[in-house]
C-alpha cells in the first residue's frame, strides 16, 4: 500500500512568535507550531515540564473518598489486598501502591494474576481463594477492575470494600464498589482522562499522602518521597503507549530524570541485561527495550519476576531476575516471530482478504500472551485494525491493535453483541468470543471499520514537520529538539524530509540494521552519519534517494556524540 507523505504547514505569524517568545532555532518553532499546543505560556510550560504543574488530585473524581478509605484501613490496621495486572502498566501500578502503603505502615498483600491461569481482572475466585482466607477487608485494583461486576458483589457479600482504579474505557455500567477512581468516567477533567494505570495509582498516593498528612501520620514515620516513584510511573506510561501530552509528559520526563540521576537497582539490572549503556536513557528505551522485557514476564511466564525486579533491594539480587526476563523476551520474541510468520504466508496465500479495511485472524492454541504484539506487527505491515485471536475449547481469546484513525474500543463496542466480554482503548484491546461466532464477528467488525473510516483518507499517512536540507542540521537544533522529548504516542519525534540525498557509504550491522553516510551532491556541507534500522530482505539497498524522511538525533557513544540520521521512509 502506497504511503501518503503530508508537508505540514504552520502558521507562519505563529511561528514567528514561537520562535521569538523561546528564541529558538526556526525548525524548532516550526514544530512546536505544529504540535498545536496552545497559548505561548503553554508552549513553554510544554518545554519546561514539572510537577509543580499537575493538576492536583483533588480534580480526579474518587481520589479524595478512595484515600480516605485506605487511611481509615491503616488507622484500624485491616488487611488490604491490592491486585494488579500483568502487563507493564499493572506491574509498575501495583509496585507504586504497595511501596507507598507499605512506607505507611499498612499490613497487605499484592496479587498479579497469571495471565492465562486466571485471565484478566478481578473475578469471584480471587475473592474466595486469596480475600476471604486471608481476611482481607479492604481491596484496592490497579490498572483493572472497572468490569468486574462479578468479583466486586461477591467481596460485598463477604464484607469486604473494593476500590478500582482503572484507566481503561468504560461500557455503561460500573462495579458497586466502595469508589471507582478512574478518569474515562463521566466527569472527570480532560486533563487526567489520558493517565495510565499507573498514573491513577500515582494520583491516589498524592491524595492518600495528603489526607495522612493531616491526620500526623508522618510523625513518626518517614514520609515517602513520591518523585521517587516517577521512575515507575515514567515506564507504566510509555509501556502502555498512552498520550505523552500533558500530565503524562511531566510524569514522564520527571520519571526518565530519575532514571537518568540514578536508576533503583532493578531498573540497573535491566538496564545493564538490555545492554543499554548509553545515556539519557530515553522514552525510546522504554518502549522498545525496557518495557518489552518488562511484559515478557506476563506474556510467557509470571508477572511476579518482573515486580520482584522492581524491588530488588540490591544489583546484586536483581541481576538474576534481569537475566530470567532476558530469557523470556528471547523466548517471547521467537513464539512471536513464529505465529507472525504462520499468517503472513496464510495471507499471502489469500490476497483477497486484502480488500478488506480490517483484518482478524484466528488460530488454533496460539499462545495468548503475543497476540497483542503479533496484532501490532500486523497493523505495522498492513496499515489497517487487526485483531487476532487464539481458539480452544470452543472459545478464543486475543488482542486487536488499531490504526490511530480508528478508534478501536468504538469499533468493538458495535461488536459487543457477538463478544463474550471485551474491554481496551482506542489503540488497544483485549476480547473473548466463542469460535462459533468469530466469522460473524469478521463480518460485523469489517462493517463497523468501514463505516467509521469512510471520511477518513485512504492509505497509510506519514506527516513531515519540515522539508531541510542537511546542512541545516546543527548541533543547537539536536538540543532544542530534545527538549521536545520525551516522545511517543500524540507527541511523535519530528520528521524532516530532503530531496536528493546520496548515500556515500553503506554497511549492513547488526544483521538487520543499514548504516550509512549520507550527503546532498549540491551542497557544501559534510556528510552526515546515518542508520535505517529493522529493515526487510526485500527492501532495496538505494544508493540514492529523491526524497528522505527521517529523525535527528544525537548518537552517543563512550562518551562521544555524534549527528545521526535515523532513517524512516523513502
Amino acid at each position: 500500500m502506497q504511503m501518503q507523505w503530508k508537508i505540514l504547514q504552520p502558521d507562519p505569524e505563529r511561528v514567528l512568535d514561537i520562535q521569538h517568545a523561546l528564541q529558538c532555532h526556526p525548525i524548532t518553532a516550526t514544530i512546536l507550531a505544529n504540535r498545536c499546543i496552545g497559548t505561548i505560556g503553554q508552549v513553554t510550560q510544554f518545554m519546561q515540564p514539572s510537577l509543580d504543574n499537575l493538576p492536583a488530585p483533588t480534580l480526579l473524581k474518587g481520589a479524595q473518598r478512595a484515600a480516605e478509605r485506605i487511611a481509615a484501613a491503616l488507622n484500624k490496621k485491616e488487611k488490604i489486598m491490592i491486585f494488579g495486572d500483568y502487563d507493564a502498566d499493572g506491574i509498575t501500578a501495583t509496585a507504586v501502591l504497595f511501596n507507598f502503603l507499605k512506607a505507611a505502615g499498612g499490613d497487605l498483600f499484592y496479587h498479579l494474576p497469571h495471565r492465562l491461569e486466571e485471565g484478566y481482572g478481578l473475578q469471584p475466585m480471587h475473592i474466595m481463594q486469596l480475600a476471604v482466607p486471608q481476611r482481607v477487608n479492604l481491596i484496592v485494583t490497579v490498572d483493572c477492575g472497572s468490569s468486574s461486576f462479578e468479583a466486586v458483589a461477591a467481596a460485598r457479600r463477604f464484607g469486604i470494600d473494593v476500590i478500582v482504579t482503572d484507566h481503561h474505557n468504560i461500557d455503561g455500567h460500573l462495579p458497586d464498589a466502595h469508589t471507582i477512581v478512574n478518569p474515562k468516567m463521566a466527569d472527570q477533567p480532560a486533563e487526567l482522562a489520558d493517565l495510565a494505570g499507573v498514573g491513577v495509582a500515582f494520583y491516589l498516593a498524592i491524595a492518600l499522602r495528603t489526607v495522612l498528612r493531616a491526620q500526623g501520620w508522618w510523625q513518626n514515620r518517614p514520609e515517602p518521597n513520591l518523585k521517587g516513584y516517577c521512575d515507575l510511573v515514567a515506564i507504566g506510561t510509555v509501556a502502555d503507549m498512552v498520550s505523552l501530552q500533558g500530565v503524562n509528559r511531566v510524569l514522564t520526563r520527571v520519571g526518565l530524570e530519575c532514571i537518568n540521576k540514578g536508576p533503583r537497582p532493578g531498573i540497573q539490572a535491566l538496564l545493564n541485561a538490555a545492554g543499554i549503556r548509553h545515556t539519557p536513557i530515553t522514552a525510546e528505551d522504554i518502549s522498545f527495550r525496557i518495557g518489552p522485557r518488562i511484559n515478557a514476564a506476563g506474556r510467557v511466564a509470571h508477572a511476579k519476576i518482573a515486580f520482584d525486579l522492581l524491588n530488588a533491594p540490591s544489583l546484586a539480587s536483581a541481576q538474576p531476575l534481569a537475566e530470567d526476563l532476558n530469557a523470556l523476551n528471547i523466548r517471547r520474541q521467537a513464539t512471536e516471530n513464529e505465529i507472525y510468520k504462520h499468517i503472513i504466508k496464510n495471507i499471502e496465500n489469500r490476497p483477497a482478504s486484502l480488500t478488506c479495511k480490517s483484518l482478524l485472524l484466528a488460530g488454533s492454541e496460539w499462545h495468548e500472551g503475543v497476540l497483542g504484539i503479533v496484532a501490532a506487527k500486523l497493523v505495522a505491515r498492513y496499515h489497517r485494525p487487526v485483531v487476532v485471536v487464539s481458539a480452544r475449547d470452543g472459545m478464543a481469546k486475543g488482542s486487536a491493535r488499531s490504526i490511530p484513525q480508528l478508534d478501536l474500543h468504538s469499533a468493538l463496542t458495535r461488536c459487543e453483541h457477538l463478544l463474550e466480554r471485551f474491554g481496551g482503548h482506542r489503540m488497544a484491546a483485549g476480547l473473548t468470543v466463542r469460535t462459533e461466532n468469530i466469522g460473524k464477528l469478521q463480518t460485523a467488525l469489517e462493517a463497523a471499520v468501514t463505516d467509521m473510516l469512510q471520511d477518513q483518507p485512504s492509505g497509510p499517512q506519514i506527516d513531515i514537520d519540515s522539508e531541510i536540507a542537511l546542512g541545516q542540521i546543527s548541533a543547537q537544533l539536536i538540543d532544542e529538539l530534545e527538549l521536545l522529548s520525551p516522545f511517543g504516542t500524540d507527541n511523535p519525534a519530528p520528521l524532516f524530509m530532503a530531496r536528493e540525498v546520496k548515500v556515500t557509504t553503506a554497511a549492513i550491522v547488526g544483521r538487520t540494521h543499514r548504516r550509512m553516510v549520507l550527503c546532498q551532491p549540491d551542497s557544501c556541507t559534510p556528510p552526515v552519519a546515518a542508520i535505517h534500522f529493522n529493515i526487510e530482505p526485500d527492501c532495496p539497498r538505494l544508493d540514492a534517494f529523491a526524497r528522505l524522511a527521517f529523525r535527528v538525533q544525537w548518537n552517543r557513544y563512550k562518551g562521544n556524540k555524534e549527528i545521526q540520521l535515523v532513517v524512516e521512509a523513502f
